[in-house]
């Protein structure tokens, strides 16, 4: 019975553990997110979800097509960030800086909400353009606009189910989901 008990304590502080991290991991940023969301016009719980789906919240972050950072910023838009906006040019290794990386993440965003502001779904057309690129996002829009809600699919699936790349499906439907739940824990 004490054997149990033991191993029962121990499990429990294990766990504990790995929670208290995992909160300290994905709160760690806040006040940047919450910064650089609000001067780009970006919903703090949006920033974070899409953060949470590119790097969950590792600045060190690298993907495959050469994006770095929390936000998984690329080259193109790093370029594109201080062509519009007047900051001098970074290289990638700045890039991974949680600071500007997340400002040049929510400015992206920002944009892009901008952008498909009259949209039916703002949201998830810009979240469509993070991953898929504009052209791309363009295009989904266009057949939204063009074609009628099918009878008994929401908006939102119907919407989703016009990208023809499962990996931006399931992406943008796990940040929308992510987003809706606030839950950056698991």
């Amino acid at each position: 019975m004490r054997r149990t008990l033991i191993i029962a304590g121990i499990c429990l502080m294990t766990a504990a553990g790995v929670l208290s991290w995992l909160y300290q991991r994905s709160t760690r940023f806040d006040y940047l997110i919450s910064q650089a969301a609000a001067r780009n016009g970006v919903d703090f719980y949006l920033a974070k979800a899409l953060i949470y789906e590119e790097s969950w919240f590792r600045p060190e972050s690298r993907g495959s097509a050469g994006e770095v950072g929390l936000m998984q910023i690329t080259r193109a838009a790093a370029c594109d960030f201080a062509v519009k906006t007047g900051f001098p040019e970074h290289n990638t290794e700045e890039l991974i800086e949680p600071e500007l990386n997340v400002e040049i993440g929510c400015w992206y965003l920002g944009n892009s909400l901008e952008r498909y502001k009259d949209s039916p779904n703002p949201a998830l057309f810009a979240l469509f353009r993070y991953n898929a690129g504009e052209s791309r996002a363009n295009h989904w829009l266009r057949l939204a606009l063009s074609s009628p809600l099918p009878a008994g699919t929401s908006p939102e699936q119907y919407y989703l189910s016009l990208a023809e790349y499962p990996k931006t499906r399931a992406y943008v439907s796990r940040i929308l989901k992510r987003y809706r739940s606030r839950n950056y824990l698991f």
